[in-house]
């Protein structure tokens, strides 16, 4: 009897674990490779290499990352918001890297930036991000779902997949460099027709705000390329993946000469609308300044008649009134006649 009883009790057990594995651990095989999916986290292996896919920076699946690979305290932290400056430190037996990509937000039309952490070893990668990119999960899918490209990325060292993973990443900012462009040329074009002068100063705060995150984003990249580059170049074979070497580089550089360019082009129309608004305000205070300058005579002459002390002139006369507006509008006119002969008015 206590046989038969321990005997349901693991059979019992047995199917609880079963029953968890269904809910919440999915796991096949074909084409020689294996596919595990929990919330979160994903697993990609083929050839010998391994890929982690952490889509959440949440702290107990970047527990459970640890305790299977050991990873240092400090980069798990660092992995955890808030974002961490870019970097790239050298452990014992893998490199801990921190990059920032560019995020447009379509409704408030501003740009902002997300964090991606790499942890490389010499045959698996595991990246961490908070899935506002979707390249990132577009290469997993396709990795997952076609054979073609398993065995295109998944040779070699973790680098193959690492550096293809920077090259998507890296032509996903120039849609974002070529609608910031637009942007720019859009004020362009307006800047003395359409949009009124507060547009046109929201539009270029806004474009200047863009521009300054977009270059803080993309500032460290080369420095943490060529580290990684320097640090790795014996582990991790770097040499065999010249071409993508050479591809990062000048994405890298295309990218950050192009945001020198935006700078310069959106600092120029901040000068040209400045300008532009200075030169209105001179001709609104020119004109009323020759106003007052005109009313104020003027003024004075109708205030002394108005006094009517004994022996002012034409007070008792018939056509008094008239007399008095006559010398106030021949003034106006003198000194109108005086500004336009001038060339002030």
């Amino acid at each position: 009897m206590k046989q038969l009883d321990a005997n349901l009790q693991i059979n019992a057990n047995i199917a609880n674990a079963v029953d968890y594995c269904i809910r919440h651990i999915r796991v096949y095989s074909s084409y020689s490779h294996r596919v595990i999916t929990m919330k979160h986290l994903h697993e990609l292996s083929h050839n010998g290499l391994l890929w982690v896919n952490v889509t959440k920076q949440k702290e107990e699946v970047l527990r459970a990352v640890q305790k299977r690979f050991g990873f240092e305290e400090m980069d798990i932290k660092e992995s955890l918001p808030p974002f961490q400056r870019p970097k790239i430190a050298k452990r014992r037996d893998y490199y801990f890297t921190v990059l920032h990509f560019p995020i447009f937000d379509r409704e408030s039309r501003r740009l902002g930036f997300t964090e991606i952490d790499f942890f490389l070893g010499a045959n698996y990668i595991v990246t961490v991000h908070d899935s506002k990119i979707i390249a990132i999960e577009n290469f997993f899918e396709e990795c997952e779902k076609k054979e073609e490209e398993r065995t295109k990325y998944f040779t070699g060292t973790s680098v193959h997949i690492l550096f293809e993973f920077l090259s998507r990443l890296l032509e996903g900012v120039f849609p974002i460099l070529l609608h910031v462009n637009d942007d720019i040329n859009t004020v362009d074009r307006r800047l003395f027709t359409e949009m009124s002068d507060r547009q046109i100063a929201e539009e270029i705060l806004r474009l200047k705000t863009n521009i300054v995150t977009f270059r803080r984003t993309m500032q460290g990249h080369r420095t943490v390329l060529e580290r990684l580059i320097m640090y790795s170049g014996r582990d991790l074979d770097i040499g065999s993946y010249q071409n993508y070497i050479n591809s990062l580089r000048e994405f890298t550089n295309e990218i950050w000469h192009m945001l020198e360019s935006q700078r310069e082009s959106i600092n120029a129309l901040h000068e040209t609308n400045e300008s532009f608004l200075s030169l209105r305000t001179n001709s609104v205070m020119r004109t009323l300044t020759i106003i007052s300058v005109i009313t104020f005579p003027l003024t004075l002459i109708a205030t002394l008649f108005a006094i009517r002390a004994p022996g002012t002139p034409f007070v008792d006369h018939r056509w008094g009134f008239w007399i008095i507006f006559g010398l106030i509008i021949s003034g106006a006119t003198y000194m109108i006649a005086v500004f336009k002969k001038k060339g002030w008015i």
